[in-house]
C-alpha cells in the first residue's frame, strides 16, 4: 500500500469583487493561463471543499493545471456577507467571476453534488466560460411531480 496523496498547496485568492476564495492548484501552478495549458476547475458539494479533489487533482496535473476552489463559507474561504450568499446562484456567480479572474478562458469544469448544481448554473449562464462539463453524482432535483 502507497502512502495517502498530500494536500495540494493551496492560497487565497481574491476576486475582482474583493471576495475571497481558498484555492488548491495542482499542475504548473500556473493559474494564470500562461502556461500554455488547459484548466481544469473542480467545484466541491455541500459540505466538502477543496481537498475533495486531492486524487483526481494529482491523475490530471501531469496533463493540465488543476485548481480545486473552496466556495465562500466552506474549507478555508470566509463565508459569504448574507446567507443568500450560500445559495446555487450565488455560488455559481462567485465560480464565474473566478474563471474569469483566472485568464484561462473556456474551463474543463467539474463538480460533484451541489458542485454539480452549481457548475451546471455556471454552464447555463455563461457557455462561452466552460469547455467541457462533468458532473459527479449532481444534486439536480427533479421539479416533475
Amino acid at each position: 500500500m502507497t502512502d495517502p496523496i498530500p494536500h495540494w498547496p493551496g492560497r487565497m485568492f481574491t476576486l475582482p469583487s474583493g471576495k475571497q476564495v481558498w484555492l488548491a492548484e495542482a499542475g504548473t501552478g500556473e493559474t494564470n493561463g500562461t502556461g500554455g495549458r488547459e484548466l481544469v476547475l473542480c467545484v466541491h458539494g455541500m459540505t466538502g471543499d477543496a481537498t475533495n479533489w486531492t486524487d483526481l487533482m494529482a491523475e490530471l496535473a501531469p496533463d493540465f493545471d488543476a485548481v480545486a476552489v473552496d466556495l465562500p463559507g466552506s474549507g478555508f474561504s470566509p463565508p459569504p456577507g448574507t446567507p443568500r450568499g450560500y445559495s446555487v446562484t450565488a455560488l455559481a456567480a462567485t465560480v464565474i467571476e473566478l474563471i474569469e479572474a483566472l485568464g484561462y478562458g473556456r474551463v474543463h469544469l467539474v463538480g460533484n453534488s451541489m458542485g454539480g448544481a452549481v457548475s451546471v448554473r455556471v454552464a447555463v449562464r455563461r457557455p462561452d466560460l466552460v469547455k467541457t462539463l462533468t458532473l459527479i453524482s449532481a444534486a439536480l432535483p427533479d421539479r416533475r411531480p
